[in-house]
């Protein structure tokens, strides 16, 4: 009794902690595409349209779109709300674990691969990720421990028990096929001779298929869908260098490895094999029907997404993520021999803190990778770019999502942005000629057209927008949101200014209109746009200048000077009948806080020579406060 008492009290203990590392920094990442697709389609609109026209686009089982419409309908389908479904439903996966490890080899081996599975940064990663995955990831060790239950017990309730878990995780997810096809090859060749056993065991898979079939049968799943995957395909080297590092310490934990030197990063390659090997053959040696399980259930699921990864790109490690239970059960088992090693008692807990310590040090620091990422973990700041763009937008405008990535329709509208926006490219094989079309359809259409985000370098039409933008429209604004691009480009024609000029500069231009675009960007550039309407022409090329000055009389302290339209237009032979819009940046990134005065001029670069301006060598534009953006 009191052995039992302690082991409660210790599940419930791991519990807490799986539950507060779940939660842990939850909502410091933005959503990443997929999670953005999931609150927009599968929490916000209607169930019914959800299955209709959903399930052949994001191809996943019911039961993941009712859980989530429900708990929309529930709870709410805010930004801050979302992650903590499956961050709560991922605790499931912490008692089975236990009660797998504890079949295997024991209450020991149950309480600490329930503990690495809690710390799991693997699991983690998807318990904080707004789809089905880590539900799916707790949910199947659950099912197979209710079948080997069935299996050894024979009793009509765990059969029930077991065939109700196998649907509800099939429901939730496809690749769950993947294990009930490695169960059955261990149930036909562990129980071959048990004919009463085997057809206990038909029975229960042919209720399972009944169940599915309503689903899974449907014409417009299995050949209507043209799902092409959005991963990649199969490449044997990934294995190693994705699959084993991911399942067991995290993606995040494998990227960071390959930036390490050749020679240790094949080493702790070499190192992630060897320990599950080395679990392996210890739970072989101990119970072969065991090790068998083990070793079907670590690597067919692989090895059958291999074969579905020959004509759909889904050949990434979260397809199989039910893998990652297994690796958790061979580390703890590899930990518990090496603490029961006969010899030394000193030697033993040698080498078994030594090992224990190790697998804290190594998951302690993905996990810090994962909440403290110098890049990005999960998904670039959607929230930074969107929050600009709505501070830096109008109606009249049009941004162009080159990313393609539903990340960014969310924060679109969370952040209110009032500027209409479009996918360009909308996919990675959208012909040229369209995309081209396309944009020279929107381009007299809006005032600004917004390039934001990048396009996939791997995209045959990758630059295709950027080149076409370059070509026909004049660039404004360029810059970068925490490495997310956001450029403004303007039509180069603009409609005369019915206004008195802000200043004349002699026979030369008057300047009609100007506008300094505060605050500067995040990369600390100032933009001023001036408008030029011409009054006659030079006899040499002018340049313009636009300063910022402290007082009158000092240096400025940033500055850009250009001929108008950067050389594409010369006061020598320019049209009285137009009007020119010139673009300046000033870059005040290291200018401290204070009052400036922008000053704005023409000048002779041969001679230097400045053009009179009412009497003066420069017009003072506007006088502007800037913060100390150097912090």
């Amino acid at each position: 009794m009191k052995t039992r008492t302690l082991t409660l009290f210790a599940m419930v203990a791991l519990v807490c902690l799986g539950f507060a590392l779940r939660l842990y920094r939850i909502n410091v990442v933005p959503l990443r595409g997929d999670e953005a697709f999931t609150v927009i389609h599968w929490m916000r609109e209607p169930l019914a349209d959800t299955l209709a026209n959903i399930a052949t686009t994001d191809p996943q089982p019911p039961l993941a779109y009712i859980t989530y419409r429900l708990y929309a309908l529930a709870v709410g389908s805010d930004e801050n709300q979302v992650r903590f479904l499956p961050a709560l439903l991922n605790l499931i996966g912490i008692p089975a674990l236990y009660g797998l490890g504890k079949r295997i080899g024991g209450r020991r081996l149950g309480l600490l691969a329930a503990f690495l599975w809690s710390i799991n940064p693997y699991q983690i990663w998807h318990a904080q990720d707004a789809r089905n995955y880590a539900v799916w990831a707790a949910l199947s060790p659950a099912a197979l421990w209710l079948a080997l239950r069935a299996l050894q017990k024979r009793r009509r309730v765990d059969w029930l028990l077991y065939v109700v878990a196998a649907v509800v995780t099939l429901y939730f997810y496809y690749l769950e096929l993947f294990v009930i096809f490695v169960l059955n090859v261990y149930v036909l060749i562990v129980y071959r001779r048990d004919r009463k056993l085997l057809m206990q065991w038909l029975a229960s898979q042919v209720v399972v298929g009944l169940a599915l079939a309503p689903w899974y049968l449907q014409e417009r799943l299995l050949v209507g869908s043209g799902y092409g995957g959005t991963a990649s395909r199969f490449d044997p080297s990934l294995l190693f260098t994705q699959f084993v590092p991911s399942l067991l310490l995290g993606e995040d934990f494998a990227r960071h490895i390959q930036a390490l030197t050749p020679i240790l990063w094949l080493g702790l390659l070499a190192v992630l094999v060897l320990t599950l090997l080395a679990g392996w053959w210890v739970v072989w040696k101990r119970d072969r029907s065991s090790g068998l399980l083990l070793g079907l259930l670590g690597t067919v699921p692989l090895l059958l997404l291999a074969v579905v990864s020959l004509r759909l790109s889904v050949f990434t490690p979260r397809y199989v993520l039910s893998v990652s239970s297994v690796y958790v059960l061979l580390v703890a088992v590899l930990l518990l021999k090496l603490w029961r090693l006969r010899g030394n008692g000193r030697l033993q807990a040698g080498f078994a803190v030594t090992g224990f310590g190790v697998v804290l040090c190594v998951g302690g620091v993905s996990l810090n990778n994962y909440y403290f990422p110098l890049d990005y973990a999960k998904s670039p700041d959607w929230r930074s770019l969107a929050s600009y763009l709505a501070q830096n937008t109008a109606d009249n405008d049009l941004i162009l999502n080159t990313t393609a990535d539903e990340a960014y329709t969310f924060y679109h509208q969370e952040y209110g942005v009032a500027a209409d926006f479009v996918r360009m490219p909308a996919r990675g094989d959208q012909p040229v000629d369209e995309i081209q079309n396309l944009l020279a359809e929107y381009q007299p259409r809006y005032t600004s057209i917004w390039l934001a985000a990048q396009t996939d370098p791997t995209w045959s039409n990758a630059g295709v927008v950027e080149a076409w933008i370059g070509a026909h429209m004049q660039p404004v604004r360029q810059t970068s949101i925490n490495g997310l691009r956001a450029d403004q480009y303007m039509n180069r024609e603009t409609d005369a200014i019915d206004q008195p000029p802000l200043a004349t500069f002699g026979d030369l231009a008057d300047l009609n209109a100007a506008d300094v675009l505060l605050p500067p960007d995040p990369d600390g550039d100032l933009t001023v746009l001036l408008y030029w309407q011409p009054l006659g022409t030079s006899p040499a090329p002018l340049k313009v200048f636009v300063h910022l000055l402290m007082t009158p009389d000092a240096p400025p302290l940033a500055q850009d000077d250009h001929f108008p339209q950067h050389g594409r237009v010369s006061t020598a032979n320019w049209s009285p009948d137009a009007v020119y819009r010139d673009v300046y940046t000033l870059s005040v990134d290291a200018v401290p806080a204070g009052t400036y005065t922008v000053a704005v001029g023409w000048y002779d670069p041969e001679t230097q020579a400045r053009v009179p301006v009412e009497g003066e060598e420069y017009f003072a534009l506007q006088t502007i406060m800037l913060p100390d953006y150097a912090n």
